[in-house]
Parts: structure tokens; C-alpha cells; sequence
């Protein structure tokens, strides 16, 4: 992987850097709604590369690189709400009129985030109206990396 993005970038393997999305702290379950905590944090650089894990009994990446493509990079950190109190997974069922308490936990997510610049030229599932008239934008799972220089 390493010998991939150095190649693609033509430049040494340590000149080479990458961010991935981790979980410093984590509770048993991560589907709940998180809270960006702060602006996000762009990783510029000219010359991106994302590696992806594949499904096999060893480690094996699927690696994305293409110089036309216009893309930028974020560091997004986030923390997982929990809900507290009463019966507040029923709100928007209509079946109870109590606000459920919000509270934070600490589950934080330090989020690697790509934008699409332009969605028409990514070879992407698209799934908005206008296609090509906005940025794509997704975060990375843990075990991708985001390469750049």
C-alpha cells in the first residue's frame, strides 16, 4: 500500500501521510446521532489517495487515486448523543408527548471526511437531484486511510 501511494504521488514513502477515522473512546453501541464539536479541520495538500479494506482472511486494501479528481480532506471531531429518561424512543411515533433528556456520552469519533468537489466527474453512486451541482461529501469508516502528501 505504501509502495502504491508513493508511486502515485512520485515522491519517497515518508513524504507520505494519512489520517483514518478512530474512536479514542467507544460504548457497545455506535448507532446513535453524534455532535460535531468543532469547525472542521481541512488536511490540504495537492495529491490525495484513499485505501480502503477489503473482506479477506488477511489484509488486503482496495486503493483509490486519480490526480483530476478534485477533492478535499477533513478531520471532524464528534461525540454520540445518548438519550436518558422516560420512554423517549417513542417520540415521532406519536405515541408519547414527553421530550426525551439529551445528554452526551463519551463516545468520540475523530472522523475522516472526504468531499467530492465535483460529484459529475466522480465515479460515484450519486444520489442527489442535480447531479454535478454541489459537493459529495462521507465519512470514512474505521480501517480506511486517506492518504496525502
Amino acid at each position: 500500500m505504501v509502495d502504491f501511494v508513493s508511486g502515485a504521488f512520485k515522491v519517497a514513502p515518508q513524504d507520505t501521510k494519512f489520517i483514518t477515522t478512530t474512536h479514542p473512546t467507544m460504548s457497545t453501541s455506535s448507532l446513535k446521532n453524534y455532535k460535531v464539536l468543532e469547525s472542521p479541520k481541512e488536511i490540504k495538500s495537492s495529491r490525495k489517495a484513499a485505501c480502503h479494506p477489503m473482506l479477506y482472511p488477511y489484509a488486503v486494501f482496495f486503493c483509490q487515486y486519480d490526480e483530476e479528481l478534485s477533492e478535499r480532506v477533513f478531520k471532524v471531531s464528534m461525540v454520540g448523543e445518548d438519550t436518558k429518561g422516560g420512554f423517549g424512543w417513542a417520540i415521532g411515533c406519536g405515541a408519547l408527548n414527553a421530550p426525551p433528556i439529551q445528554t452526551y456520552s463519551k463516545d468520540n469519533i475523530n472522523a475522516a471526511a472526504v468531499c467530492h468537489m465535483d460529484s459529475a466527474r466522480a465515479a460515484l453512486l450519486n444520489l442527489m437531484d442535480k447531479q454535478g451541482k454541489s459537493p459529495m461529501c462521507h465519512f470514512c469508516s474505521a480501517g480506511d486511510l486517506i492518504w496525502f502528501q
